[in-house]
């Protein structure tokens, strides 16, 4: 079987979605010796070492470091033809977007769909092009993967899309977050560890504005915290403007922007606590990333969070201020809380390990290779025994060596 990826990802800035589709593939490739793969990129791709492998092909084309009209023309242009040309027997978009007048057998994986269901909360342009693109793209592919069961409701309820075409898999944490500080360079916080971290765009889907109110009536109400608040993320033209407004502590609100994937593991393991009251999330990934640093976590109520973080994080209603404040000063003041929300994290993040998550997507591709056209969609799986099995024992053997390093983390870090 011959895998071809939609590698126009690789090139863009390395938000959630864009991880967890490295993650996922640069995972693919490591475990599958069965099939070939052609990973369609930028050229600053070809030679990278996390694609050297024997039966991984990079064809660099003419994709530039960025988001851009000249890089959605290459999707939906260029990228079916290549992809022809080089005889994949599957496309596989694991970014969300996929071009649309393709006409081989293809996947592509849709992570949410707020832009339907919130449309306000993004620009004109971006829920024009998506309220059109998206529907088409998901009636056209063999098969759809979403991230977690909010989503594929919602795929379901508003494409109206039958319920075998479309699979669960949930998204899983990359191992940079789970490496205990002796691993890690570039150490990107100074000693003052006095901060609650929020991780996220700055959209208004994500709520900052509540996190900051809450914020402040926590230091107005609670003198004696000195806890700062950093953010960590920036904003996009895609999305509606957000006006974060800080005053009587504004001082104390720190904005870092972007970050190394590396700097970002660092304010994980230092913070005393991540707040992520998202109003909506296909999957969300800040909760699990906290979790797998050793940190305790306030977050929603709302869409998909809660089957993510399960009984290990506090839950409140994002639109609901006090709530909030008071979930922050409960796990900044209450130390056994601390601990065992810190051990019930460590405990959930095993459940999502990307092993796991590419063993279902390969899972996946045997299913549309095997199927005849003429043949319905079904959700068992049709990866050969032998495979499945080879499968099972390397996640076996990687996961036990990531949680050791997980266990180690949470015995070597000092909590406030």
């Amino acid at each position: 079987m011959k895998i071809g990826i939609n590698g126009r990802f690789l090139v863009a800035k390395r938000t959630g979605v864009q991880r967890a589709a490295y993650n996922l593939l640069k995972t693919l490739i490591e475990i599958d010796r069965e099939n070939e793969y052609v990973i369609f990129t930028g050229k600053d791709q070809v030679g990278a070492a996390e694609w050297n492998y024997p039966n991984v092909t990079v064809i660099g084309d003419d994709l530039i470091p960025s988001e851009s009209i000249r890089n959605h023309f290459w999707e939906q242009v260029r990228l079916p033809m290549l992809a022809k040309h080089h005889g994949v027997d599957i496309l596989h978009s694991p970014a969300n977007i996929a071009p649309l007048f393709y006409r081989g057998r293809s996947i592509i994986n849709i992570h949410d769909l707020c832009f339907v269901v919130n449309p306000q909360w993004y620009s004109f342009s971006f829920r024009t092009l998506y309220n059109f693109i998206i529907p088409q793209l998901a009636k056209r592919a063999t098969k759809v993967i979403t991230n977690s069961n909010n989503s594929k409701n919602d795929l379901l309820q508003y494409f109206n899309l039958p319920a075998e075409k479309v699979s669960l898999v949930y998204w899983a944490v990359d191992d940079v977050f789970s490496l205990p500080p002796a691993e890690q360079n570039n150490l990107a916080v100074s000693a003052d560890n006095d901060y609650i971290l929020y991780v996220g765009s700055l959209e208004p889907r994500k709520n900052i504005n509540i996190l900051i109110e809450a914020y402040e009536k926590l230091r107005h109400d609670y003198p004696a915290i000195k806890t700062k608040l950093i953010l960590i993320g920036g904003e996009s033209p895609l999305f509606a403007s957000v006006q974060l407004k800080a005053r009587e502590f504004r001082d104390d609100v720190i904005f870092k922007g972007f970050v190394s994937d590396y700097e970002l593991g660092d304010f994980y393991r230092r913070a005393r606590l991540v707040a992520y009251p998202s109003l909506y999330e296909g999957f969300g990934l800040p909760p699990l990333e906290a979790m797998a640093s050793g940190v305790p976590v306030v977050t929603s109520s709302s869409s998909s969070i809660p089957e993510v973080v399960g009984r290990a994080a506090l839950l409140v209603d994002p639109r609901d201020c006090e709530q909030l404040t008071k979930a922050m000063h409960r796990v900044l003041t209450d130390a056994a809380l601390r601990d065992s929300m810190v051990k019930a994290g460590a405990q959930r993040v095993t459940k999502f390990n990307w092993y796991r998550v590419a063993r279902s997507v390969l899972s996946i591709y045997y299913e549309v290779y095997q199927r005849r056209r003429s043949q319905p969609l079904t959700v068992g799986s049709f990866i050969p025994r032998k495979v499945w099995a080879l499968l099972r024992n390397i996640e076996t053997a990687k996961t036990a060596v990531l949680d050791e390093k997980r266990m180690q983390l949470l015995t070597t870090s000092k909590r406030r």
